[in-house]
């Protein structure tokens, strides 16, 4: 049966209608579109380019700077007190200051590698979290004088392994553990071993005690 003639107007225009408002939403794309292409100065796009950071600051004289390299936040007093970004040394970088603005501490990639910094108020670095060049972590304390003092790490074997420095980061003492014994290291002042206690390479286990010379005073067994 064949459609009468005001049914195919009503289609006709509907149509039309259709077609009319299509054309209006791709209008109005093409002026968004002009418009932010005559915000920049380089190719066509939606977003706006910014030639310098871009600053908000509240009424309390705090401001957040952001810019190419990252985000800076400084506090009433005017001190930096966090900056998230890469920083000079083209690492990426997370750096936390206390009231007066002076670092804390610190984490960033260095050489693609993880590292974690704690800083004392003086500025010294005191406790350092990190992945070693086999993907270990390892812990690592320093006294006021930035001296290493304790460590915790894996061996090369791949044991753990707790280290003791003396003042002068000359190891003191080491305790460690394979799948078989632990075994305890104590030297002196010059570096020399004192005290074996633990596992032996012959897979005996026993305590040593020696002199300056490495001479064995006395084993057991």
């Amino acid at each position: 049966m064949d459609s009468s003639p005001s049914t195919d107007l009503v289609a006709r225009v509907g149509r039309l209608e259709s077609s009319i408002k299509r054309n209006r939403v791709l209008a109005l794309a093409v002026v968004l579109i002009v418009f932010a292409t005559a915000q920049t100065s380089g190719p066509a796009t939606l977003a706006t380019t910014y030639s310098s950071p871009l600053i908000v600051r509240d009424a309390s004289g705090a401001s957040a700077t952001l810019s190419s390299t990252g985000l800076t936040i400084v506090d009433a007093a005017g001190k930096e007190r966090t900056f998230v970004g890469v920083d000079s040394g083209g690492r990426p970088s997370l750096d936390q200051s206390d009231a007066s603005g002076r670092l804390r501490q610190s984490m960033y990639l260095l050489n693609d590698t993880p590292e974690f910094r704690q800083f004392d108020s003086v500025g010294k670095r005191r406790l350092e979290m990190s992945l070693n060049s086999a993907n270990d972590g390892q812990l690592l304390l320093s006294d006021q004088n930035e001296k290493l003092r304790l460590a915790l790490f894996r061996t090369a074997s791949g044991d753990p392994q707790l280290a003791l420095y003396g003042s002068d980061e000359k190891l003191r003492a080491d305790f460690s553990t394979d799948d078989v014994s632990p075994h305890l290291v104590m030297k002196d002042a010059t570096g020399a071993t004192r005290i074996t206690a633990g596992g032996y390479k012959d897979g005996s286990i026993g305590m040593d005690i020696r002199n300056a010379a490495d001479t064995v005073l006395w084993k057991a067994p």
